[in-house]
């Protein structure tokens, strides 16, 4: 099935912007330490410079002037163009991991995650793309203070169970509950649920298996709507991440990672790049604060509210405060 819609639409208007990475190089004359953009036309610039050196102790002398002359020619090189490669560069300042392909799916995904929509900002607004990105390039995706040795016990693994040569086919203890004996058995199995600490049963480095799982999204997508994740439709989107859930695509498009285990990464990472404390890159200017209700670090005074949380904890309505960072709140002052 193909998908003829290449710009995501919603009722109200644009649902989403993606943002389509480029590179340019803007020309620039070096004059005395400063950077001179040339609009057009040829042009020649002289530049004299005088030096003197004086001894005091010893002689004094007078160096002769020195003059140098460059030419620089443009032909098409205009204002415009300049702002416009400059909106180009900013755009790329913020990923440190992933690569281009890589970046444009990525933030197509948060957006069809958390959309931006007439109710308020989404998660193109937050920057959840660059916090799961640089989270990929610390800890989180280097596993760190992670247990990363074998055995690996792939999700959904039916017992009995081998480990280092002895087998597991189910454990049966006795326990005593509210005074009454009751016997809990707990089978040979690899399916816990999903988000669970012991479920990431993976080989890979978080960053690794981040790469792999993007690349798994963009081949089941062609297979089964047609084009790459960030050229479908908003439905399309939509139905595509529900597929992952679902356990739709195949070992071909993912390889040995279960589908379900990488949405599940995508979207509590997202959710994080949303609702948490902008300290860690992510929940930009704290829309997502600002969207859910949630005041941060404010106790009811960060901005002269006047309140105290005593006050706040009996009040009868809810009271609505102006969030505040940690990093706010670590400075002292709005």
């Amino acid at each position: 099935m193909s998908d003829s819609s290449t710009t995501p639409k919603s009722p109200s208007g644009d649902r989403r912007n993606f943002l389509k990475i480029g590179a340019g190089v803007v020309g620039g004359l070096v004059v005395g330490g400063a950077v001179a953009y040339v609009a057009k036309g040829s042009t020649t610039t002289t530049t004299t410079a005088t030096q003197v050196g004086t001894s005091t102790e010893i002689m004094t002398s007078t160096l002769p002037a020195v003059t140098s002359t460059v030419t620089s020619t443009t032909t098409s090189t205009n204002t415009t163009e300049i702002s416009s490669l400059q909106a180009q560069l900013d755009t790329t300042t913020g990923f440190l991991t992933l690569n281009v392909t890589e970046q444009a799916e990525l933030l197509a995904i948060c957006a069809a995650i958390i959309p931006t929509d007439t109710t308020g900002p989404g998660a193109t607004e937050a920057g959840c793309a660059y916090f799961i990105d640089h989270q990929l390039k610390g800890l989180y995706g280097n596993n760190g203070n992670v247990y990363r040795d074998g055995p690996f016990i792939p999700a959904n693994t039916a017992g009995p169970i081998t480990v280092n040569g002895v087998t597991y086919t189910g454990t049966t203890v006795n326990v005593t509950v509210a005074g009454k004996p009751i016997t809990v058995t707990y089978p040979a199995t690899g399916n816990v649920r999903v988000g669970a600490g012991t479920r990431y049963q993976y080989t890979w480095v978080m960053r690794d298996f981040w790469r792999l799982g993007l690349a798994g999204i963009e081949a089941y997508s062609n297979a089964a709507y047609g084009g790459n994740f960030e050229t479908l439709s908003a439905a399309n989107q939509t139905a595509c991440l529900t597929d992952l859930w679902n356990n739709k695509p195949t070992a071909a498009q993912f390889g040995d990672i279960l589908p379900s285990d990488f949405a599940y990464e995508l979207f509590f990472m997202t959710w994080a790049g949303f609702g948490m404390d902008p300290v860690y890159g992510g929940n930009k200017n704290m829309v997502g604060w600002t969207y859910t209700g949630f005041n941060g670090a404010n106790m009811g005074n960060f901005y002269q509210e006047g309140y105290t949380t005593t006050q706040i904890m009996v009040m009868t309505s809810p009271l609505t405060l102006k969030p505040v960072s940690l990093g706010q709140f670590q400075k002292g002052s709005p």
